[in-house]
């Protein structure tokens, strides 16, 4: 189960948010007095109750806005009481001054908004001899180590008194979407992406029609993409989709892993049950370190996008150059007579990071001459000797006269859509444009190929591919492309017309 957090300045609009979530079928509400800009008005608040209401009013060190004196905050919760809402929140010296009353549930709280204590288990014992029905720990990561040690917060007491351990930030987004896995009575979310109630705090149509919140149990299993940034990944929304069609009870995350980050969670991935992982920018070179074992092309490609956890090994896999090479090959009209239509070509790949090498890796093996550049010469210069291709620098580029041109760096990626790794002028008819960027699919690349009549292959076409690889590493089954195609197609529109 979700909350719903409501954080209004106002009376009315407080009230109308509430009675949308109960149209909506929201069962559980939190009402957050300290946000109003007069003195709460219980009665007229709670009028027409149609939910569970969580009655909230918090200090300013606890991450709140009540301006009012203490006195007067206790008095409210105290009349919250009296009226019989279905649950207060009480922090811990609060809870010692008010005792139990009637049928209200006791959330008992801890926030810390700076950091993660080193004492957390001190911390819960505490507030679990404060008479609560539900114990509930929300503080600030300063890494995924701290976020793991939520998760054993959770784990080691959730079966004694019920447990809402919270990791803030995007850093323990995983804290929120997984709560149910590990036994939390429910989540919290927020009415609206504009308001910003909490670090990390998720919209409730979010958890609900992204990650189908609802549906997550002890069973549930685990997969994400790792990356950093991480939040603009489409990923998520298609896998998720994919695992509901298909009526499996597992969830796909997207997981942020800072650079320094990246060996603590991996070795604290199998404990948050965690089956399979694709891997993005910055992590698909690094995570090579970590495999127990690899498919042949990814140790020829040196770079690795997708993990299957199996206990303590892990198997690396690389589906981005597959499903690149197959999209350019539909785009070419196909294999004849089972040759494929890259041979003989002069292929430019621009950026020399994990996808550039998955791709320079692919179009070598269909027998085009391949030649790598990158704003990093030296990095390209370790993929053409790793490769035995060729290598130019990023300001000859467009002095190579290529017929395939492939873009890998994420130049013209959303927002940067005005941005293109390569002039328009060099563009000549008959070429074959390739972008691996996804958002936009009609990337300014993709437009002015078209205006130059070159054939054109959008990255949506390789991000469906290999996502769809993915999935049948993850389940043994085959996923539906059309179904992703068009969830991805649909969420870029959402993005640039909403």
């Amino acid at each position: 189960m979700y909350c719903v957090s409501i954080a209004c300045g106002s009376h009315t609009r407080m009230i109308e948010e509430y009675q949308t979530l109960a149209a909506d079928d929201v069962s559980l509400v939190e009402l957050r007095l300290d946000f109003l800009r007069r003195e709460p008005d219980l009665t007229r608040l709670l009028k027409e109750k149609k939910t569970q209401v969580i009655i909230t009013c918090r200090k300013p060190e606890d991450g709140g806005l009540w301006r009012d004196s203490e006195e007067k905050r206790q008095k409210v919760l105290r009349q919250a009481i009296l009226d019989g809402v279905d649950y207060v929140d009480l922090e811990e010296k609060t809870a010692k001054a008010i005792p139990r009353y009637g049928k209200t549930k006791r959330i008992i709280s801890y926030h810390n908004l700076s950091e993660t204590p080193k004492n957390l288990q001190e911390i819960w014992e505490n507030l679990a001899k404060c008479d609560p029905d539900i114990v509930k720990i929300a503080v600030f990561p300063q890494n995924l180590n701290d976020v793991f040690r939520v998760f054993e917060l959770l784990k080691a007491n959730c079966l004694k008194v019920p447990t809402i351990a919270i990791s803030m930030g995007d850093l323990g987004v995983m804290t929120r979407i997984l709560a149910p896995k590990f036994g939390s009575p429910f989540t919290y979310s927020t009415f609206s992406s504009k308001r910003v109630i909490a670090p990390g705090l998720m919209t409730y149509q979010t958890l609900r029609d992204i990650y189908h919140f609802d549906r997550i149990d002890e069973d549930t299993e685990v997969f994400g993409v790792i990356g950093y940034p991480i939040g603009h990944s489409l990923s998520p929304l298609i896998h998720n989709k994919s695992f509901a069609e298909a009526g499996m009870n597992r969830v796909y995350l997207p997981f942020l892993v800072p650079p320094e980050d990246l060996n603590a969670f991996i070795e604290h991935a199998s404990s948050i049950g965690i089956r399979g992982l694709s891997v993005t920018i910055p992590h698909k070179v690094n995570v090579l370190k970590k495999l127990t074992h690899s498919d042949p092309a990814v140790e020829d490609i040196g770079a690795c996008n997708t993990v299957i956890l199996d206990n303590y090994d892990l198997f690396g896999y690389n589906t981005d150059y597959a499903a690149a090479v197959l999209s350019i090959e539909a785009a070419m009209g196909g294999k004849i007579n089972g040759a494929s239509p890259i041979k003989g070509h002069t292929a430019l790949v621009l950026g020399a990071g994990g996808a550039g090498k998955a791709l320079a890796y692919g179009l070598q093996s269909r027998g085009a001459k391949v030649v790598v550049t990158d704003i990093d010469y030296n990095r390209a210069l370790e993929l053409a000797k790793q490769l035995d291709c060729m290598e130019i620098g990023w300001e000859m580029r467009h002095g190579l006269r290529c017929t395939l041109l492939v873009n890998t760096t994420p130049l013209g990626m959303h927002p940067n859509v005005n941005d293109t790794p390569f002039d328009k002028a060099a563009l000549r008819e008959g070429m074959v444009v390739f972008d691996a960027v996804y958002n936009p699919e009609n990337t300014l690349l993709i437009k002015n190929a078209k205006f130059r009549k070159c054939i054109t292959v959008s990255g949506v076409e390789m991000f469906v591919g290999q996502a769809c690889l993915q999935f049948k590493l993850f389940t043994g089954m085959p996923a539906s492309a059309s179904l992703m195609r068009n969830a991805v197609r649909n969420a870029i529109f959402a993005v640039h017309y909403e």
